[in-house]
């Protein structure tokens, strides 16, 4: 039998790059949902800049261990991620690979706490209420923190696929 050649590959031992986010769904004690602003996207001219805390993972990096490392290296903020609320995948586009990225439930912190940030990746931070993200997020983010919010409720995970708008 005659394989193709880009069919010809074990996916087991040399699967192909993904990446790897996660990030944590964090509210103040009014329900509102913490959000980072991107250096990076400011920098590249995005409209919509802001993004949940949390991060990539490196190479052989558990995602939840990732969340907390990468929270706490760009606020010092120091969260246990708990639960998946959301894993969502989403395919190549542009100049990015496929990715995971998963979302844990981050809890309640205070409105008033300060955050330490590295601003060589994060230029501000702030509380929004979820009838004001479109302001802030692009939609496939906008969709990721409504499936989280509604994991939330139900008690369950979601899964998401693919890029919304």
């Amino acid at each position: 039998m005659n394989i193709p050649n880009h069919l010809d590959t074990d996916h087991f031992t040399a699967a192909p790059q993904r990446r790897i986010g996660s990030q944590a769904l964090t509210r103040d004690e009014k329900g509102a949902i913490l959000l980072f602003e991107s250096r990076r996207r400011v920098e590249r001219g995005d409209v919509l800049t802001w993004n949940l805390p949390g991060g990539c993972a490196r190479g052989g990096e558990d995602p939840q261990a990732a969340c907390r490392r990468r929270i706490q290296e760009k606020s010092g903020l120091l969260i246990e991620p708990g639960k998946l609320l959301v894993m969502h995948w989403q395919p190549p586009k542009d100049d990015t690979v496929e990715g995971h990225n998963y979302v844990w439930d981050g809890g309640v912190i205070s409105s008033h706490t300060e955050l330490q940030l590295a601003t060589d990746e994060v230029t501000q931070y702030r509380f929004v209420p979820r009838k004001q993200l479109t302001a802030f997020a692009r939609d496939s983010l906008v969709e990721r923190i409504d499936a989280a919010l509604q994991a939330l409720g139900r008690g369950h995970n979601g899964y998401l696929a693919g890029h919304a708008g």
